[in-house]
């Protein structure tokens, strides 16, 4: 088959899952009180929710454009692994983990914009009060997802109780390390070292990861050391993830356009990201990055040295990355993964 042809077929896979959880997703939405079911349902449909692909895809194919698998990557990633691992599991049990994944990323993301004071397009659409209390009802909908499939669907391996543990345990961690991102705020930078960063990545992009890789194992039914060979994929590429996300962000502040009237918040609010750390660690005054933090220009020497520190933190992402394909080797000796897979994960 061509490399178009192989795209193709990938692109059908994503765009057939994304039409059944999709499906699922507005049925469990249907179950949400009128006045609240719209806030929830503006905020699933925000960009690279799993709603947005449907306002998007007939757009595409009116160009003829195939779709990157960006729209809805969350729930696909965990629909995708039960179905590769389990291919006799229950679909409906596979959709109803993968969507709570997606509801908990989403309440999540909302929580996260709110207390970085990031004005999102659902906040200035619909104020934060109305917006707290959409990303609440989502977090009980991501519980709600697993209950609700119906006891002949579940896996014997992983019940449902299974499951909102895991799915628990991974908001309480999220939470944690939003938590402690907060009180690092206060902090100075030469508080904090690489090993800080690193632990608060794994606690926050991290953990969302590994759910979402988890659980479509334990849906699947695979064997404990699978699941947890999957867990520590996911974690990796969470951290690669986040750590990519911040030296991005940096990067961009080097060279604001014109029309930006302020720094990333993440700049503004103090934030420990590696780049940041590494930056201060290795020459950059305080006086300095306190300076860049709050919007004034950048000068030359200053520039030079950040680049330098964002190259450091992006060689350890690529580490990260580096550790994740050699775990996604350990799983494939033992299951094979389909290419769609390879292209959600990156690998």
């Amino acid at each position: 088959m061509s490399a178009d042809g192989e795209a193709r077929a990938r692109e059908e896979v994503f765009g057939e899952a994304r039409a059944f959880l999709g499906g699922r997703l507005e049925r469990l939405l249907a179950e949400v009180p009128a006045p609240l079911r719209e806030d929830v349902a503006l905020a699933l449909r925000q960009e690279g929710k799993l709603l947005a692909w449907r306002a998007a895809s007939s757009a595409e194919a009116q160009v003829g454009r195939l779709s990157e698998p960006l729209a809805g990557r969350w729930p696909l990633l965990t629909f995708l692994i039960a179905r590769s691992l389990g291919p006799a599991v229950a679909l409906d049990y596979a959709a109803g983990a993968a969507l709570a994944v997606e509801c908990l990323v989403c309440a999540i993301d909302i929580f996260d914009d709110l207390v970085d004071d990031d004005q999102t397009p659902l906040l200035q659409s619909v104020g934060e009060a109305r917006a707290i209390n959409a990303a609440a009802a989502l977090l009980a909908l991501a519980q709600q997802a697993i209950l609700t499939v119906a006891p002949g669907a579940r896996a014997p391996a992983a019940e449902p109780l299974a499951l909102l543990g895991e799915l628990q345990a991974a908001s309480l961690a999220c939470l944690a390390g939003q938590q402690r991102d907060l009180l690092a705020e206060a902090q100075p930078l030469s508080a904090y070292g690489r090993e800080d960063c690193l632990a608060l990545a794994a606690a926050k992009a991290g953990s969302l990861m590994r759910l979402a890789c988890r659980l479509g194992a334990l849906v699947a039914g695979a064997s404990p050391p699978l699941c947890e060979l999957f867990s520590h994929l996911g974690e990796l590429l969470g951290i690669a993830g986040q750590l990519d996300n911040d030296c991005h962000d940096l990067h961009a502040s080097l060279a604001p356009p014109p029309a930006l009237s302020q720094p990333k918040s993440d700049l503004r609010r103090g934030k420990k990201t590696l780049p940041l750390v590494l930056a201060a660690s290795t020459g950059c005054s305080p006086e300095e990055l306190f300076a860049l933090q709050h919007g004034a220009p950048v000068g030359s020497a200053l520039s030079a040295r950040l680049a330098e520190a964002i190259t450091a933190a992006w060689s350890i992402c690529l580490l990260y990355r580096e550790r994740a394909r050699l775990c996604l080797q350990a799983i494939e000796a033992c299951q094979p993964l389909p290419p769609e897979l390879h292209q959600l994960l990156g690998l």
